[in-house]
């Protein structure tokens, strides 16, 4: 467990890196989201089809890598150092963000529609109220809400405490479980909220109802797989090629019952293979990540390590990026497949530089 797994490094910065693709996606999609921050005329169903399946397993491999990495930064620092560290990398760009990205990024849905009092006037009216959001940044106060349930469990339960026990093999048993578990709460959920429902009501946690508690137990199995000694040299590793047939099945599944939703929604059928297409994806998708990383990605190269080191800041940076790019480049007039690389590539090279020139500040490279 002393040998650092660059492979998991690497796939999270991919992941983030993907967050940022979705992101660019939803501004050339057809049928894009009516509140989406800028929708420009220059389309494509490429683009939904990208949204459709990007957002399905980012967010699920984001809380099952911060649960794989929770546990031994606790038992190695203890609950003060572990919180301090956590304050620094996690609330701190939470609160900022909050106050100062998200206000932003929500301005662009009514400037990009020609709508936009002052930013002033927006900041402190419409955005605590009617437009109030997160914006990217609702991921990390749901993350700081996992630590503080981890913490609780931690002092309740000694065995958390302990190290990881002798590798063995997950039963298969364990994943079909996992996926039951989180299609029948998906499918629960849905009873009660449309599937791409978002609450904002609580301002301090900001979720979608169908996946919080989803992503809770992600969280817990990054948990267990560490707890199981996963992914190390000795430990389990899961096989490319089942997970990867299983991911590509699934997600023609799911995009499937995803397109039967806009028009079937309310047939518990259609509900219940929405659900299963989803966690399946969600879950094979993890696994094919983690087996084909560490066949192919487990470097720690000047690039990678870049990248990985940088990964963070394009998180915390890349939304004002995106929306302010696909805003003025609303007047270019030319095809989707030309103006997503163009955002895409702006975007990411521009928020790695300011990564990497604001690290070198004092003080802020605690935090990014």
């Amino acid at each position: 467990m002393n040998q650092r797994m660059f492979f998991l490094d690497n796939l999270r910065a991919v992941t983030i890196f993907l967050v940022v693709v979705l992101h660019v996606s939803l501004c050339y999609m057809k049928f894009a989201p009516q509140w989406w921050f800028v929708v420009d005329p220059a389309q494509s169903m490429f683009f939904t089809y990208a949204v459709m399946l990007i957002d399905v397993p980012i967010m699920a491999i984001m809380f099952f890598l911060a649960g794989y990495f929770a546990l031994p930064s606790l038992q190695k620092h203890g609950m003060p150092r572990f919180w301090v560290g956590k304050f620094k990398r996690i609330i701190i760009p939470w609160v900022l963000g909050v106050l100062f990205l998200a206000p932003p990024a929500m301005y662009m849905i009514l400037l990009s529609r020609g709508k936009a009092p002052s930013f002033v006037e927006f900041w402190s009216g419409p955005f605590w109220t009617t437009m109030y959001s997160q914006s990217v940044f609702w991921f990390l106060g749901l993350l700081t809400l996992f630590y503080i349930i981890l913490s609780g469990c931690y002092n309740l339960f000694p065995s958390l405490q302990g190290p990881p026990r002798v590798s063995r093999n997950p039963s298969p048993l364990l994943s079909i479980l996992f996926i039951t578990i989180t299609s029948v709460i998906f499918l629960g959920m849905n009873q009660f909220f449309p599937v791409d429902t978002w609450i904002t009501d609580y301002y301090l946690i900001v979720f979608q109802p169908l996946r919080l508690f989803v992503y809770l137990l992600y969280f817990w199995l990054g948990i267990l797989a560490w707890k199981r000694n996963w992914f190390t040299r000795q430990g389990y590793t899961p096989r490319l090629l089942p997970w990867l047939i299983v991911c590509l099945v699934s997600a023609v599944v799911y995009l499937t019952f995803k397109g039967m939703m806009h028009a079937r929604g309310t047939e518990l059928p259609v509900q219940l293979g929405n659900a299963l297409g989803f966690n399946v994806f969600a879950y094979s998708t993890l696994m094919t990540g983690v087996a084909l990383f560490k066949i192919f990605v487990n470097s720690s190269s000047d690039f990678w390590k870049s990248f990985s080191a940088s990964s963070y800041g394009l998180y915390i940076f890349h939304s004002l990026a995106v929306y302010y790019g696909a805003y003025y480049l609303l007047s270019m007039n030319a095809s989707p497949f030309i103006k997503a690389p163009i955002l895409l590539l702006g975007s990411t090279i521009s928020c790695w530089v300011l990564t990497v020139a604001l690290k070198k500040v004092k003080g802020v490279s605690s935090v990014l």
